[in-house]
């Protein structure tokens, strides 16, 4: 008798390991998925009262129209949906003591619940763009400058050549 209690126990556990393993990689493989962790950075929010001011464990996340969908739970598939919009700050870079628990080169960007809540989320930044979803101009903040584009000066005397030929518009042509 205590076997069999003892294969059906493992037997439960294994299937529940697998079933995890299963839901992780739907979800993973559903979209435009990022891992990502969470804190909360205002007031406590009504659709996930747990969440602390420390940063989260990595967690999987996507974005659905203006609803970010996240992922949480090892083993119980929990999906939690936080209807937001981001902030005006856009994308910015964590500062060094917040970057110990991050990854690396880690990105972030503060997201204003429904509920009146203030969430960051952070990533690393290869996924900048999957990170604002919808809100693609929220990327353009933080970027490196472009590059100066260098400027040629043609030399004194030296302007336009002309080749002579009927579809060059620096000299007119009579047909």
């Amino acid at each position: 008798m205590p076997e069999s209690l003892w294969a059906t126990a493992l037997f439960v556990l294994i299937a529940a390991v697998v079933t995890a393993r299963r839901s992780r990689r739907r979800f993973r493989l559903s979209g435009d998925t990022f891992r990502c962790r969470l804190r909360t950075s205002g007031y406590t929010s009504a659709a996930w009262p747990r969440l602390s001011r420390r940063w989260s464990r990595p967690m999987w996340a996507v974005w659905a129209d203006d609803v970010l969908l996240v992922r949480r739970g090892p083993i119980l598939a929990r999906t939690i949906a936080l209807p937001a919009r981001i902030t005006l700050a856009g994308v910015y870079t964590l500062a060094p003591d917040d970057r110990k628990r991050c990854r690396t080169r880690p990105v972030a960007v503060s997201l204003h619940l429904t509920d009146g809540s203030l969430i960051d989320v952070t990533t690393d930044r290869p996924n900048r763009l999957r990170l604002v979803g919808p809100y693609l101009t929220a990327a353009i903040n933080d970027l490196p400058p472009a590059p100066a584009p260098p400027h040629h000066r043609c030399p004194p005397g030296r302007g336009r050549r002309t080749t002579g030929r009927p579809d060059d518009r620096s000299e007119p042509t009579e047909r």
